[in-house]
């Protein structure tokens, strides 16, 4: 795996990533940044609320020259702009690029003059940026890279602003398209698209009668409710959750923290939409859907065990995304036992009778 150290990007750029729990691209995002590199426009066929913009953006900024101009301008919406500019304030940590991020609401005046002074990156709607052309307060023949997120929700309205936009920009302005539906007017032209098939989740996936809770390890615990987030965090004494009444701030906040310490984190189905957690091991406690089950698993890079905790669907169901599945009545030893033998197939030598016989019985499942 080729981690992100090994680009040639400048070392605040790497070291921001690291705080921030990225080590290594996936393979969507290594295909991005060769594109990038070309300054060719592509659509990012991705689900926005698993992988964060933020992942494509450096190699951006690590090619950027800094002007006194505007180079790159993400539009979309609010929650998307918020979302993004918050990564991009920890991101910042380290370096020292120029952002703004401005919707309908905050203060144009003040935005008009911090965008007069010169940015780096405007993060903001179609209509705020017509307005800032329109006020002359920047200057578009710089713009290198105009980033529409989401794009199948802007408004038909919204969709003549950006037609009015695209008339101003540079003709070598590359276009990204992120996100998993876009409008047909913004894929006119664009000829190059990447997607990833989530499908499937290639990790061991285990049915079990009692949750596997391990407080010295790295482990993400999706639970149903607030309810069940209080619940957990008193009995197991855990000081990381993320829960849908909590601002996105925070859930940012211990997102990071977690993926760049560990420990034990407990998430409510509602509060995982829009994270991108780093962990691998993983339990689900309560899921009652496959869909949801998927779901929850799509939030997390480099799951490698999965174990499902009273749950209402069956083995039958999972036979389309498992490897390997365990009986459901066995315990941990057995789980553990088994993955020894699969990487290490001369142990069967040394096994006694029964263990054999719940190895033998595990492989005919």
């Amino acid at each position: 795996m080729k981690k992100f150290i090994k680009y040639k990007w400048p070392d605040e750029v790497i070291h921001a990533l690291g705080d921030m729990g990225m080590i290594a691209p996936g393979i969507i995002q290594k295909k991005s940044y060769r594109l990038i590199e070309k300054s060719q426009s592509f659509i990012l066929n991705v689900d926005s609320s698993k992988d964060r913009l933020l992942s494509i953006i450096p190699p951006l900024l690590a090619s950027m020259i800094h002007e006194e101009k505007t180079q790159i301008i993400l539009l979309g919406h609010k929650e998307e702009l918020l979302s993004s500019s918050f990564d991009m304030k920890e991101y910042n940590k380290y370096t020292q690029y120029r952002f703004v991020t401005s919707y309908p609401g905050t203060n144009t005046f003040e935005e008009c003059q911090t965008i007069y002074k010169g940015i780096d990156i405007l993060f903001t709607t179609p209509s705020k940026l017509l307005e800032y052309m329109r006020r002359q307060v920047i200057d578009t023949n710089f713009v290198s890279y105009l980033i529409y997120q989401d794009s199948h929700s802007f408004s038909s309205e919204e969709i003549r602003e950006i037609k009015e936009i695209k008339k101003h920009l540079p003709l070598d302005c590359s276009s990204i398209l992120y996100g998993l539906h876009h409008h047909e007017f913004l894929k006119k032209n664009i000829h190059t698209t990447l997607h990833v098939d989530s499908s499937k989740v290639e990790c061991t996936h285990f049915l079990c009668k009692e949750p596997y809770f391990n407080t010295e390890k790295k482990q993400i615990i999706f639970v149903e409710s607030y309810e069940d987030i209080l619940y957990y965090a008193e009995k197991l004494n855990v000081n990381f959750v993320i829960h849908q009444f909590m601002n996105h701030a925070s859930q940012y906040r211990i997102m990071h923290e977690f993926n760049k310490k560990g420990g034990l984190l407990i998430v409510s189905d509602m509060a995982s939409r829009y994270l991108s957690l780093h962990c691998d091991t993983v339990i689900h406690l309560g899921t009652t859907h496959i869909d949801q089950y998927m779901s929850h698993l799509s939030r997390v890079l480099g799951v490698k065990h999965s174990y499902i905790y009273d749950t209402k669907f069956t083995k039958k169901q999972l036979e389309g995304v498992v490897i390997t599945i365990s009986k459901e009545d066995y315990d941990t030893k057995h789980h553990l036992l088994y993955e020894t033998i699969t990487k290490n197939p001369d142990m069967l030598q040394t096994l006694q009778t029964d263990q054999l016989i719940t190895i033998i019985h595990h492989l005919a499942l």
